[in-house]
């Protein structure tokens, strides 16, 4: 598929409360409508609601808190970047299916048509007890702190670190433009007969099945331009835990080199030039529960490139703020509101892939996850009861080879009994394509757009 046929256009979809409960088939059912608005409209002071981070859980809230909420809320959206660049559809802008602005929005129609207020700026501090945050400003200048009645953190992922690895040079490409251009910059370089390793990190992590979906792009990428590569594929867990028998088909084909149980415990980030690129790792042993027993000694792979996706974990300003301790990965929340569970920070929500859930970390998830904290949201500052039985979904496609697309679909319901009573979304659905193929090109490409028209629209 040329780049000329790829499109993509933010403002195509129709911002009517029906259209969206119509869109959404269940995710939102039981939201109450605007039966909440005078009881906001009778508040002697509107609550300032600020929204933190503007990828697919903070654009999204912060939309939708307008657009349910209209006057009876001010909301305000801090985010430094003036654009967000999708992490969905991102593989084929390494591979050079797709240009990167195709998928990179800001974040005017949310100031212009539904009257957020964005602040592009950094947040670099939060005191949850006099209800405020603290402002990076321009170098020199005094920013006073910002005020609010409930924070809303949406920050995306950190990584573990892996001793030698300099992301300037090994780039994860999980995140960000620049890391996805470097990625592409270093694959078109690519030598005749060199060696490309991906690695899957340990689960849970941002996008289950994205690794395996990379590895295979990558792959047929590389075979398309002759460059007669070997793709290597070092998996934490003991075998592809995503539709396994499509992918080892998918390897077989390609001629893809799968391992897993192999952990990746250094890197060597190498030269400027690209010289001296390993990763070091070890075979993992396990017993029958799948728990890890013992290891073998180290090995080293040499590589032209090395697309490291280290372990994941919560965002730094989430550690920061004390919302997880520094031994946890994730921070604790609770799946009705999405509001923390730490006391002494219930006026403070996590959306998106640093929480700590079943639900699968992608960016749709976050997307509906949104939806369902502006609704407890608006529905506590009424005083109204929250809605106890929200229904979550995400689904994906992506362009396994240069004309083969796959999907898969996932559902959770919250359930209170689950998580030791705690309560917690459960998987209650899961779909997947029988076998990539071309009649999925389409879908895709409307998929994602009516998704980045639902967050940035």
């Amino acid at each position: 598929m040329s780049k000329s046929t790829v499109q993509l256009d933010v403002r195509q979809a129709m911002w009517s409360r029906r259209n969206v409960l119509k869109a959404s088939a269940g995710v939102l059912a039981g939201i109450m409508g605007a039966q909440w608005l005078p009881s906001l409209a009778d508040e002697l002071s509107v609550p300032h609601i600020v929204v933190v981070g503007g990828g697919f859980g903070g654009a999204t809230v912060a939309k939708y808190l307008k657009l349910w909420g209209k006057d009876t809320v001010k909301v305000t959206l801090i985010e430094p970047n003036a654009q967000f660049m999708s992490p969905i559809m991102s593989g084929m802008v390494i591979t050079g299916q797709l240009e990167a602005d195709r998928i990179s929005f800001g974040y005017d129609r949310l100031r212009d048509v539904h009257g957020v207020t964005w602040v592009q700026d950094r947040v670099t501090a939060i005191d949850s007890v006099a209800k405020t945050v603290t402002l990076e400003g321009t170098e020199g200048a005094v920013v006073e702190p910002l005020a609010y009645d409930r924070l809303i953190l949406s920050p995306g992922i950190d990584f573990v670190d892996v001793p030698g690895w300099d992301p300037l040079k090994l780039p994860h490409a999980w995140g960000s433009r620049a890391q996805a251009d470097l990625l592409q910059a270093q694959l078109n370089a690519f030598p005749e007969g060199g060696v490309f390793v991906i690695n899957v990190p340990t689960y849970p992590f941002r996008c289950p099945p994205g690794p395996y979906e990379r590895a295979s792009a990558v792959a047929d990428y590389l075979r398309v331009k002759n460059k007669n590569a070997q793709v290597v594929v070092l998996d934490t867990q003991p075998d592809i835990f995503v539709e396994n028998s499509l992918f080892h088909a998918l390897y077989d084909e390609l001629g893809v080199q799968y391992r897993g149980n192999s952990k990746i415990t250094a890197v060597n980030s190498g030269q400027d030039d690209g010289s001296g690129r390993s990763v070091t790792f070890v075979t993992l042993t396990r017993n029958e529960l799948g728990e890890v027993t013992g290891q073998s000694e180290p090995e080293t792979l040499n590589a032209h490139v090395i697309n490291l996706i280290p372990d994941n974990k919560a965002a730094p300003i989430l550690y920061a703020a004390g919302l997880l301790d520094a031994n946890q990965l994730w921070a604790p929340i609770h799946p009705l509101t999405y509001r923390s569970t730490v006391v002494g920070k219930e006026a403070i929500y996590i959306l998106g892939d640093s929480i700590e859930s079943a639900q699968s970390k992608a960016g749709q998830m976050a997307n509906a996850q949104a939806k369902v904290c502006a609704d407890a949201m608006l529905r506590e500052l009424a005083g109204q009861p929250i809605y106890e039985h929200p229904i979550t979904t995400a689904g994906g496609f992506a362009a396994l080879t240069q004309t083969k697309v796959n999907w898969i679909g996932v559902s959770y319901a919250y359930d209170p009994a689950a998580n030791n009573g705690a309560g917690d979304m459960v998987r209650t659905h899961f779909a997947s394509a029988p076998e990539p193929s071309e009649i999925h090109w389409q879908p895709m490409l409307q998929w994602a757009n009516n998704l980045f028209a639902d967050t940035f629209g």
